[in-house]
């Protein structure tokens, strides 16, 4: 006989292992079943992902070529921006056909090639950079447009059009614009950039408009053109003048030292100003030119002159007698701009000043002669000497070479913006042509190479004591 019970008790026995069993399999199926969910859902995230990157990038790079067509720089840059639009529309044929990785890729080599012309161009924005500062002295700011906040200037800032400009009672700047025209800002002075267009719409001369203080300008090709708040100057090509307007008053001087220019008052009234003439301006009324005196030529000391601070108690600063002048007016400063000048006097009847050395340093001057009514004329060439301590010199026999370090050479067809550092107190020559160097070291001088093609710079440092350091960039030179 058959027991009952044993059969029911494995029954349910092997029922309730099989349950468990079930359970785990239950819990594994629906694992896998959560897992292949999040996979798939990964990758169509990923895909989707990438989609939208792709067609933000290609988006990207469409915006910036829209920048640069119809700019001055697209026949520069013709064959790199015709490259990137092609590639843009390889993107976009990968992105319509669901080839995101590859529209990704295209869209990026577009947009960072399109990126490298607006750099190279100096382009902000969709704007061409104008100019840039060459040297700043004391107190140097400048703004974005009429909102913007005011930044210090710093050498090789860059200047967009509209851009304000504003000196200290101690500042001074000198601006290179990108035809190598070259304004210099002096002490208590507010402008803003700007540029002239053609009547065919092309970018025409550079300009300036200033609402108070004092500019001097040397044009290169092309001229440039000065507006105060009462009148208009426009200067020649190759030419040097000073514009200077007092906005209490509402009186401005336009004086041209070489060449020559064209200044209309706001009442209508023109003048042509040549060389070596001054005009005044007051009110909307233009006064007729009047003559200046020429520019002195220095005697003495020479250039780079050593001077022994302890066996040359006073200097003599010499030059020769101007026809026509009245009184000389002389300046001593430690810096190129001569802003905070040790020494700025006028109406020097003779033609000699002397100094009392007292210090260390390196020291530039200049003179410049004045008519009767006390209107100046141009300054003469710049003089270098150095004030040192001969004895300690001899005593600590140096041989080493000076320090001598090269900035990047900013090129403009075939004008070049050379600087860099050395120490004060060393002469700096720039292909045979002496450098003004600054108390703190620095030097930046401007030159033209005028043989097209592949030249080098000749850069040479050296000491009191002979020693010279020599550097010869590598330059292009293209003639515009």
């Amino acid at each position: 006989m058959v027991d009952r019970s044993l059969i029911d008790t494995r029954t349910r026995d092997w029922y309730s292992v099989s349950v468990d069993t079930l359970r785990a399999w239950g819990i594994v199926g629906v694992l896998a079943v959560l897992v292949g969910i999040g996979f798939f859902g990964f990758r169509s995230w990923e895909r989707y992902d990438l989609q939208r990157r792709a067609s933000d990038v290609i988006a990207e790079s469409r915006v910036l070529a829209s920048r640069i067509n119809g700019s001055e720089v697209l026949d520069e840059f013709h064959d790199d921006y015709q490259r990137a639009l092609d590639t843009i529309t390889e993107a976009s044929t990968a992105l319509n056909g669901a080839d995101f990785a590859r529209a990704l890729d295209l869209g990026s080599s577009a947009k960072e090639t399109l990126e490298s012309i607006l750099e190279a161009a100096g382009m902000e924005g969709g704007r061409i950079s104008q100019a840039q500062f060459i040297s700043v002295q004391g107190r140097v700011e400048y703004r974005r447009g009429d909102s913007g906040e005011w930044q210090d200037a710093r050498a090789r800032s860059v200047l967009y059009s509209g851009d304000h400009v504003k000196t200290g009672p101690n500042g001074s700047a000198q601006i290179m614009f990108d035809d190598g025209t070259l304004y210099t800002a002096r002490p208590d002075t507010q402008l803003i950039v700007s540029r002239t267009r053609t009547a065919a719409g092309t970018p025409g001369e550079q300009a300036i408009r200033m609402d108070y203080g004092w500019v001097n300008l040397n044009t290169a090709k092309r001229g440039g053109k000065v507006a105060t708040p009462e009148a208009e100057a426009r200067v020649a090509n190759d030419s040097e003048a000073t514009v200077t307007y007092d906005a209490a008053t509402k009186t401005g001087t336009f004086a041209t030292f070489r060449g020559e220019m064209a200044v209309a008052a706001a009442g209508g009234e023109e003048r042509r100003v040549g060389t070596l003439e001054q005009v005044v301006q007051r009110g909307g009324r233009l006064a007729g030119p009047v003559p200046l005196p020429n520019a002195p030529t220095l005697s003495g000391p020479d250039e780079n002159a050593e001077v022994d601070l302890e066996g040359t108690p006073r200097l003599a600063l010499t030059w020769q007698a101007v026809p026509g002048a009245d009184s000389y007016a002389v300046q001593v400063s430690e810096n190129t701009l001569f802003v905070d000048n040790v020494i700025d006097v006028e109406g020097r009847r003779g033609t000699r000043a002397t100094l009392g050395v007292r210090a260390e340093g390196t020291f530039n001057w200049r003179v410049a002669a004045a008519a009767p009514g006390g209107d100046l004329g141009p300054w003469s060439q710049v003089r270098t000497f150095r004030v040192s301590s001969l004895r300690r010199d001899e005593a600590a026999g140096n041989r080493e070479p000076p320090p001598l370090e090269l900035d990047e050479i900013e090129a403009y067809g075939s004008i070049f913006i050379v600087g860099g550092r050395t120490e004060a107190g060393i002469s700096v020559e720039i292909n045979g042509e002496p450098v003004q160097v600054d108390a703190d070291g620095k030097f930046v001088k401007t030159i033209q190479i005028t043989k097209e093609g592949w030249s080098f710079i000749d850069i040479r440092a050296r000491d009191a004591e002979g020693n010279e350091a020599a550097l010869n960039p590598r330059v292009y030179v293209e003639i515009l």
